[in-house]
């Protein structure tokens, strides 16, 4: 396997157009699909991040800040073509350095990916993309360096 670079890249101008159109190719349930609106108020209030591999862009991080150290993953995809080959598992080391508490909502089909990583399972959450279809809060906190 050659070596790939995986990126992230802070976006300071994200583009409501761009990210709304990049999540037809990445979400096929109409439950996953944001609206217009949404997209605009979460690129204007929480950091975005372009997952660039081999310069190209294959995903996105969205995060916001929960305080106290902590984040919240609001939105966290890759392109088809780059799911599956550890780029995910890579982005996600990535992002895990960035706070001492990191925590997101995922669903069934990804919550494996998650707890793989080192997330813990929190709560399912009843319906809450759409009816029948529940979440699961996940968290990772990163172990604190005893001092030497």
């Amino acid at each position: 396997m050659s070596h790939i670079e995986i990126v992230l890249r802070e976006d300071t101008r994200p583009d409501t157009r761009f990210y709304y159109r990049e999540q037809f190719k990445i979400y096929h349930e109409p439950y996953l699909i944001w609206n217009w609106m949404t997209w605009e108020t979460v690129l204007s209030s929480c950091t975005v991040y372009r997952v660039e591999v081999d310069g190209a862009y294959a995903g996105d991080v969205i995060l916001e800040e929960k305080g106290r150290g902590g984040l919240y993953l609001v939105d966290f995809s890759l392109l088809p073509e780059y799911q599956a080959g550890g780029i995910g598992r890579k982005v996600i080391d990535q992002v895990k350095t960035m706070a001492r508490k990191l925590t997101a909502t995922t669903r069934k089909e990804t919550l494996g990916f998650f707890v793989k990583t080192g997330f813990t399972l929190r709560k399912r959450l009843k319906n809450f993309y759409d009816d029948g279809i529940d979440g699961y809060d996940v968290v990772y906190v990163r172990a604190r360096r005893l001092p030497p």
